[in-house]
C-alpha cells in the first residue's frame, strides 16, 4: 500500500509540473505579422519638355497590416526603408495601411514590423523593385537635345538588368506653309557613354510628312550615358517623342 502512495504523490507532482509549463507557454503574447502589398515592384516616372523635367510621379507602394492577429492588442505597425529615412509607423488602433513612395530606382529590401501592447515585436523582410521610366518630347528642333540618364541605383544596390530605348522622330510635313518645300530629313542616333564611347547606332532617313522609330535593348547598366540623335545641317525641324527604361530583374 505504501508503494502505491508514493506512485500516486510522484504522479500528481508531475502533474502540477506540466501544468504550469503550458500556462507559461500560452501566456507568452505571441502574434502571426501579415503583410499584404498591392504590388511588389512599380515604376517611377519623370516627364521633360524642351529638356525641362516638368514632372516626376514616384513608385509608390501600399501595405495592409490588418490582418495582423495576435493575443494581445496590436500597439503599432512600421515599415524600415534602409534608405536613409526615419521608419514610417502608424498606430495599429487607428490605420492598417502603410503608404510608401520612392523616386530613387533600385532594388529595395525593407523591413515591415508590428508591435504589440507587451513590446513583442514580428518583422517581415520584403524586397521591392523600382523601375524608372523617362518621357523625352521635343518639338520644332533642328538641334535635338542630348538625353542625359544614369543607370546606377543610388542605394549602391543591385545594377538593372537593361536598358530599352524607344526614339520616335517625325519629319512634320510643310504643305500647308506657302513658299516652302518639305524635304527629307537624315539623322544619326547615337547611344554613348560617359567615355564618349559611341555604344550603339542606327541611321534613318526621314521623308516629310513621315516618320521612324528606333527600339533597342541595352545591357551595359553601369555609368552615365546619353541618348542623342545627330542631324547633316540645313534640314528640316523634326519632332521628337522618346523614352528610356531602366528595368531590373526580380
Amino acid at each position: 500500500m505504501a508503494r502505491s502512495t508514493s506512485i500516486l504523490v510522484l504522479l500528481s507532482i508531475v502533474s502540477v509540473a506540466l501544468s504550469g509549463c503550458l500556462l507559461s507557454n500560452d501566456d507568452g503574447g505571441d502574434f502571426v505579422l501579415v503583410v499584404n502589398s498591392d504590388a511588389n515592384f512599380a515604376t517611377i516616372v519623370e516627364t521633360y519638355s524642351e529638356g525641362e523635367l516638368t514632372e516626376t510621379t514616384p513608385a509608390r507602394f501600399e501595405f495592409d497590416f490588418s490582418q495582423t492577429t495576435g493575443s494581445d492588442t496590436m500597439e503599432y505597425f512600421g515599415i524600415e526603408t534602409f534608405d536613409g529615412r526615419e521608419p514610417v509607423e502608424i498606430a495599429a488602433n487607428a490605420e492598417s495601411i502603410i503608404a510608401l513612395e520612392f523616386l530613387d530606382h533600385g532594388m529595395y529590401e525593407i523591413n515591415a514590423y508590428a508591435v504589440d501592447s507587451r513590446g513583442n515585436i514580428e518583422n517581415q523582410s520584403i524586397v521591392l523593385r523600382v523601375d524608372l521610366r523617362i518621357d523625352w518630347t521635343q518639338f520644332d528642333t533642328n538641334n535635338p537635345l542630348p538625353l542625359p540618364f544614369n543607370p546606377e541605383p543610388s542605394n549602391e544596390g543591385q545594377n538593372a538588368k537593361m536598358i530599352e530605348i524607344i526614339s520616335n522622330v517625325e519629319n512634320p510635313s510643310l504643305i500647308d506653309n506657302i513658299g516652302d518645300s518639305g524635304q527629307s530629313v537624315q539623322l544619326t542616333w547615337q547611344l554613348v557613354d560617359e567615355l564618349d564611347d559611341i555604344c550603339q547606332t542606327r541611321n534613318g532617313q526621314i521623308n516629310d510628312g513621315d516618320s521612324m522609330m528606333w527600339q533597342t535593348l541595352y545591357f551595359n547598366t553601369y555609368m552615365l550615358h546619353e541618348l542623342r540623335i545627330v542631324m547633316d545641317e540645313g534640314q528640316d525641324s523634326i519632332n521628337v517623342n522618346q523614352s528610356v527604361s531602366i528595368l531590373y530583374d526580380n
